[in-house]
């Protein structure tokens, strides 16, 4: 159901009642000292030490614990809005980042990003495996550009790191229960307790997400794009000694919803409408269990990573998106990675310092892809099916050294070498060969790669500075799901990019002012692309180039003991240089790259103030702002501008809150997916308007 306007004047009405009741008592005292007017310090662990933000010579934007959750920062959708040069879109990177990123869908079920999301830094594989929603998380990184040396993986757009709360050292107990619009709603617990008389503490956490549909289905007068999740999360950490610490965490989370891909032509999709007449189904579960290990000697630190992760999918949905009985598609995916991070840090103080890393990942990944005529069982549907065994293995390393003069030299080199195992088989059960002529193939492949950084840093002084970054980074190539017209494996190679970044990080007056600032150009070559070879079957081939560069400028300002404002302002300029698709004779050489935004804003103002001893009021408004930008290549349908408004009023005891929110409060219209099917341009739209409140105590 669509939010009305007795919504918006009744949250209008409730803000200002908190904001007179504010007014009345504001004199009185704090219940934390705000004498202080520097800016929250916000640090970074992408270089495994903890650092402030303005001390790592990287374009880089943390959100802290404090905007994260349900009403707030709740997707990884809401990450890339507050990050400037961003987008996430399920259907495409899923990240891009300054225009890097990959095919998407059109890869088939062989979806490798360029921009790497890690959680606690661990490497999530596969887009299916990454979080549904953002619970229990301490803060989220996001570093622009290829990195070599801050992970145990690579990456060559950038990295997107969540990183979950560590257990309390004080046993409570908290809970929150929020509502909002359509209607949707989370319930959520936590607890935080020592274990037994030992040092060690533990942290429990469940979580359960839900949501009517905000689209209505035509055919049968549904709504639809539900959302049923629930996660779970248990971590315990302490030390074994007076040196070593260890942290062991276990996660799980499932959906069981429609799988929200409702599409339908953009005058529906616009208007939340869609013509659905296959009952969908969707069912993700995800899980890990990780061990991390940190030991101090005198000079340097060892911390050992140890991840077991995976998912398994089963989704199907209408494969005709209309109202009429034509066709039906599915998708089922079982991955399975293992991973072994080794790394050693120095942490004597003084002028030299490095860091060193071994890195192993082996994934096994079953997937299939199905589809045929709605009159036919599911078990005899047209199929791709796709099967792969990777294996990663890296080393990598940095050395720095500062000189007396504030000058500073940093040099870094990762060596790859990849292997990959892979079968794909196309097979008709049914006869129809929805998925073109049935073959088999079955091939290996293996990559080795040496990605260099260097980068030089003039220390204005301990809280500024100027770099200069050269780097290389890599994605290794491989064999799709697609099989060519020859009967052969598509084989595609390694794309790569060479970036060069010219950046500046500043604090003044103990942190109440920073600024930090890029400009940037990256030559993206061999970029792995889908093209067709008929007007029916397509393949992966690494048949274009590509230039990146811009600027990027993101700060902050503690005006008063009350007030704060950031901003963050990104200019983009990234096209294919070149790009042709012979067989179905397109060019799309001069074409911006899909979800490449020329402008990007972004903005928040934080009021804090006593209204008692024990309560506080706290206003928030975030700004996200993009520029059109188009999907595919062809550049053929554009997202209009779109202007995200997301706000916050809330009232702060010392164990409880409550506080009403809403997002997208402007109500813009645009699209979260899209492409175009059979020649019609089609979409599903995101959430309009929601409105909202919470409540949390602890005890």
């Amino acid at each position: 159901m669509r939010t009305d306007l007795k919504s918006i004047i009744m949250f209008g009405s409730v803000s200002l009642g908190i904001c007179a009741a504010q007014d009345a008592t504001a004199q009185n005292a704090r219940i934390n000292d705000t004498a202080s007017v520097a800016l929250d310090p916000i640090t970074v662990t992408s270089d495994q030490r903890t650092d402030a933000i303005e001390k790592l010579p990287a374009a880089t934007t943390v959100i802290a614990s404090r905007d994260l959750g349900y009403g707030k920062v709740n997707t990884l959708d809401d990450v890339a809005q507050r990050s400037v040069n961003a987008i996430f879109s399920s259907q495409g990177g899923p990240f891009t980042i300054r225009g890097i990123g990959s095919p998407g869908l059109d890869a088939g079920v062989d979806r490798q990003p360029s921009v790497g999301v890690f959680l606690d830094n661990v490497y999530i594989a596969r887009p299916f495996g990454y979080p549904t929603f953002l619970t229990d998380v301490s803060n989220v990184e996001v570093i622009r550009g290829s990195q070599a040396t801050l992970f145990g993986k690579n990456t060559i757009g950038g990295a997107v790191n969540i990183i979950l709360r560590d257990p309390g050292t004080v046993p409570g107990v908290e809970a929150e229960a929020g509502i909002g619009s359509y209607p949707s709603g989370r319930l959520q617990a936590g607890f935080d307790t020592h274990v037994g008389s030992s040092a060690f503490n533990a942290r429990g956490f469940v979580a359960w997400t839900g949501q009517n549909g905000y689209i209505r289905n035509l055919p049968n007068g549904q709504d639809v794009s539900d959302v049923n999740a629930l996660a779970t999360r248990f971590v315990i950490a302490g030390p074994l000694g007076e040196a070593t610490k260890l942290r062991l965490s276990f996660d799980y989370s499932r959906n069981r919803d429609d799988g929200g891909l409702w599409y339908a032509p953009l005058p529906l999709a616009q208007r939340y409408r869609a013509m659905h007449d296959f009952k969908p189904d969707n069912k993700l579960d995800i899980g890990g269990i990780t061990a991390r290990v940190d030991h101090d000697f005198d000079a340097f630190r060892i911390t050992s990573i140890t991840a077991l992760r995976g998912h398994g999918l089963n989704t199907m949905l209408d494969g005709d998106f209309t109202a009429a009985p034509l066709y039906g598609q599915a998708q089922t995916e079982e991955q399975r990675q293992f991973s072994q991070d080794l790394r050693f840090t120095s942490t004597l103080p003084g002028p030299f310092r490095w860091t060193g890393g071994l890195f192993y990942m082996h994934e096994r990944f079953n997937a299939a892809q199905f589809f045929d005529m709605a009159t036919v069982p599911r078990e005899l549907w047209s199929r791709d099916v796709f099967k792969q065994d990777t294996d990663t293995y890296s080393a990598f390393g940095e050395i720095a050294y500062r000189f007396d003069n504030g000058f500073e030299l940093i040099g870094g080199l990762r060596y790859t070498h990849e292997t990959k195992s892979t079968t794909s088989e196309i097979s008709s059960p049914s006869g129809t060969f929805a998925f073109g002529s049935p073959g088999r193939i079955a091939a290996d492949s293996a990559f080795d790669n040496l990605s260099p950084e260097a980068t030089a840093v003039y220390h204005l002084s301990e809280d500024k500075q100027v770099f200069a970054k050269v780097s290389r980074g890599f994605k290794a190539g491989g064999v799709s799901p697609y099989i060519e017209a020859d009967g052969t494996a598509n084989r595609y190679q390694p794309e790569t990019t060479t970036s060069y970044e010219i950046g500046t990080k500043n604090s003044w007056h103990g942190g109440r002012y920073t600024l930090n600032g890029s400009l940037f150009y990256i030559d993206w070559s061999d970029l792995q692309t889908s093209l067709y070879t008929t007007p029916f079957t397509r393949v992966i081939r690494n048949a274009a180039a590509a230039t990146s560069k811009g600027v990027e400028v993101e700060g902050g300002v503690r005006l008063t003991d009350n007030l704060t404002v950031t901003a963050g302002y990104g200019y983009l300029d990234a096209r294919y240089d070149t790009f042709v698709d012979t067989v179905l004779g397109k060019t799309y050489s001069g074409n911006p790259l899909p979800y490449a935004p020329r402008t990007s804003i972004e903005g928040g103002l934080r009021w804090v103030s006593a209204i008692t001893d024990d309560m506080n009021f706290v206003g928030t408004v975030k700004y996200a702002y993009r520029t059109t930008y188009s999907f595919t290549p062809e550049n053929g349908y554009r997202q209009p501008d779109t202007h995200i408004v997301d706000a916050r009023l809330g009232v702060e005891g010392r164990t409880w809150s409550a506080t009403l929110w809403t997002k997208n409060l402007l109500d813009q219209r645009y699209l979260r997916q899209y492409f175009n099917y059979s020649g019609t341009n089609i979409g599903v739209a995101a959430q309009g308007r929601t409105l909202g409140l919470i409540v949390a105590a602890r005890w």
